[in-house]
């Protein structure tokens, strides 16, 4: 089989190049899913969150034991479907903050400042709700205003504000401060994937090809020139994709630095020592992995009032039927509904975001805790711990072996701090203290004891990136155009190429990042 283009991966960057490659007319395009197609119903459904992250449609990697945070594992899920993240995420519309990016193209990263990204933004955006400078009302990507609101939730952005927090109905707009509900990709009770809004309008042309249940195993190479990938199918037989211009690596944080080591692009020794042969020498391939880490700070509430329990019994029933009969009610909640951005350190620009939920959070990859509750989880949105990962042998079928190294930093713990101290604020303010009675993690510490409770209870917010970085110097994985450095044919279309994080959620800032990175494709041909 042979193509122009192969894409490696359909998730939300994967689904938005195809789109644009295709749409283009010119070219022929594979996109090669390694999941299913987004044919189950509980994806669609916003208030189904928590199921959705224990079906499998989503991949959970384990992170080896990390000393930072207690010796834990830290479990990172990965949409493995169609759509990808966008199709198994919270749905909150974040894109950034203005300096990410020009920290980005000062750094190395030229043209991706903020005044070259926020045309892409806006030319994505369909938002049914805001416009104006800032936003976009006739793209494919469906932005809009939450249609639930629990009472727990707007507890806590009256109580932010009665701590001097203001309110903000626009966290994508001319400022980022502030505390309230945020947009999502949802719109009448129903997720808008980046497979619903870009690649499923572009199926019925005779230029796009989609597989899923296809598993890329390595790429090929002639001359240091990427021009093939190998792959099986959910049967187990074996299949190569012939690329006559480009093969473009949507994988994600990390898949794609994966696939690129067993290929032979990485640390040169690290691949020796897999009886891997090296087609390009590439250290830092799999190194800068960094996350957002956050804190759970939670209170229990005086009454039943949270989302405890509203899955059972004949509540379940009422909220089932308010959805099928209406599209309203509770299953149109994207559980997080609330937060906001918090300048916890007076540097001018905020360092910590809150993700608000009326209900307890388990550990990681676990239900929620059996009681009513308010979660309040500041997360450091700029961290300075990196990690990396590592094959953990020559078989494409094994695992990374992931070192997060989450708390690594000392500055991250000093930031978890404030953004404890600013929750407990919160906590404290008339409107929601009237609602709790006690506040439970991490409960009554002292400032060592505070530390210890930080380690114990740290958590990802599924926001990995950076293991294919992106700049002008030698070291980089990929130059700004995101080809891949040291052979040619290929470029990394991921979070993964990201430098740094951006201050906030990932899903916005990866379609963006395909919608340049097509331009870049069809600017080269």
């Amino acid at each position: 089989m042979e193509f122009d283009y192969i894409i490696v991966g359909g998730g939300a960057a994967g689904c938005v190049l195809a789109a644009r490659l295709a749409k283009d007319g010119r070219y022929t395009v594979a996109l090669l899913e390694w999941g299913r197609s987004d044919s189950s119903p509980i994806l669609h459904i916003p208030g189904m969150l928590a199921h959705v992250m224990q079906s499998k449609d989503v991949m959970t990697l384990l992170s080896e034991p990390d000393s930072t945070v207690g010796g834990r594992r830290f479990p990172v899920p990965q949409g493995r479907v169609l759509g990808g993240g966008s199709s198994v995420n919270g749905m909150i519309y974040i894109r950034g903050h203005r300096d990410d990016y020009d920290d980005w193209s000062s750094e190395g990263a030229t043209g991706w400042e903020y005044e070259k990204v926020l045309p892409v933004f806006k030319a994505q955006e369909r938002n049914m709700s805001l416009s104006g400078p800032f936003h976009g009302t006739q793209g494919e990507l469906i932005v809009a205003n939450q249609e639930y609101g629990h009472p727990l939730c707007r507890a806590f952005i009256e109580a932010a504000a009665e701590t001097g927090i203001p309110h903000s109905s626009d966290f994508n707009g001319a400022k980022q401060d502030g505390v309230g509900f945020y947009q999502l990709t949802a719109f009448r009770g129903r997720r808008r994937s980046a497979a619903h809004c870009f690649l499923y309008p572009m199926l019925g042309r005779e230029t796009l090809t989609v597989e899923t249940g296809v598993r890329v195993r390595k790429i090929r190479f002639s001359n240091r020139r990427a021009v093939a990938v190998e792959a099986r199918d959910s049967s187990g037989k074996d299949l190569v994709y012939k690329a006559r211009r480009e093969i473009l690596l949507c994988g994600g944080t990390f898949q794609s630095p994966k696939l690129l080591m067993q290929s032979g692009i990485g640390p040169a020794e690290h691949l020796r020592q897999h009886g891997i042969d090296v087609v390009y020498d590439s250290p830092d391939v799999g190194s800068n992995y960094h996350d957002h880490v956050a804190m759970l700070v939670a209170a229990k509430t005086k009454e039943p009032i949270s989302l405890y329990g509203q899955d059972k019994g004949l509540r379940a029933v009422k909220h089932g039927l308010q959805y099928l009969l209406f599209r309203k009610g509770l299953l149109t909640t994207n559980v997080l509904e609330a937060g906001g951005f918090v300048d916890t350190n007076n540097n001018g620009r905020p360092d910590i975001q809150f993700h608000v939920g009326a209900f307890v959070p388990g550990t990681p990859g676990s239900a929620p805790r059996p009681y009513h509750g308010i979660a309040l989880m500041p997360c450091v949105l700029q961290p300075k711990s990196r990690g990396f990962l590592r094959l953990s042998g020559s078989d494409p079928e094994s695992n990374v072996v992931l070192e997060p190294n989450a708390l690594g930093d000392s500055n991250d713990l000093a930031t978890l701090r404030r953004g404890v101290q600013v929750a407990r604020e919160i906590l404290a303010g008339p409107s929601l203290r009237t609602l709790i009675s006690e506040e439970v993690i991490p409960g009554t510490t002292s400032s060592d004891s505070l530390d210890e409770a930080i380690r114990a209870n740290a958590r990802t917010v599924y926001h990995p990136a950076g293991t294919c970085r992106m700049g002008s110097d030698r070291e980089a994985v990929v130059d700004p155009s995101l080809r891949v450095r040291g052979v040619d044919g290929l470029r990394v279309v991921d979070c993964s190429v990201m430098p740094r994080l951006v201050s906030g959620n990932t899903n916005a800032p990866t379609m963006m990042i395909a919608d340049r990175a097509a331009s870049f494709v069809l600017q080269d041909t």
